[in-house]
């Protein structure tokens, strides 16, 4: 099975743990591919890019401005509209002018560029609020490329990091026992490395700390 939306190509896992050129790597490719989703649920976000796809929010009660959340980093709008006519289709769009992304510049203000996570609406528009009188929630939608302008070094480096755990319990009974010691059998741990954490951590949704 090849790797969906991984942090790592094939190649470069192989390098990392040492495999030789030659060898069947689908059994690699499914390590990639979860790695990479354990990621997305550890960080709330996923930094993979999903091209054309709408999503459903409900704005602040300003009705000027919308907080996407967890896994709702945007990289570039191409529509935004909204219900207001509690009818369940969403009629009425903004124009590009009539609204501002934020963090304003998030993909060019800092050392490496970041997706929007929000937007402001402009020219005094409001937008609908939720629940509506049908109860109707997710009034506004947004298309557009949702993730990461690119993914971050540190994450690629967790993903590398995660793959050599995960491919080596292969190799053990169970999936556990990782070796002998003078003290017994050593075990492989079912938490996540603690370099992995450390590099993924400045990379968590807000809302998503303080889960496991």
């Amino acid at each position: 099975m090849a790797v969906v939306n991984g942090y790592l190509t094939t190649s470069e896992a192989q390098s990392y743990i040492g495999m030789s050129a030659g060898t069947d790597t689908a059994e690699l490719d499914d390590v990639i591919t979860s790695v990479s989703r354990m990621i997305d649920r550890f960080c709330g976000r996923h930094f993979f890019q999903a091209t054309s796809t709408a999503k459903f929010f409900d704005c602040e009660p300003d009705q000027e401005t919308l907080t996407f959340g967890p896994y709702g980093d945007l990289v570039t709008a191409t529509e935004v509209a909204y219900d207001d006519n509690d009818d369940g289709t969403f009629e009425s769009t903004l124009s590009a002018g009539a609204y501002q992304l934020t963090p304003q510049g998030a993909t060019t203000r800092g050392p490496i560029s970041e997706p929007f996570t929000g937007l402001r609406v402009l020219s005094g528009i409001s937008l609908p609020l939720a629940p509506a009188a049908s109860g109707r929630t997710g009034l506004v939608r947004v298309t557009g490329t949702w993730g990461w302008p690119a993914v971050p070094t540190e994450v690629k480096q967790a993903a590398r990091i995660l793959v050599a755990e995960v491919y080596k319990l292969s190799d053990a009974p169970l999936g556990v026992v990782a070796g002998f010691s003078e003290f017994g059998v050593v075990r492989v741990s079912r938490q996540m490395p603690a370099r992995a954490i450390q590099l993924l951590q400045p990379y968590r949704h807000p809302a998503n700390i303080g889960f496991a």
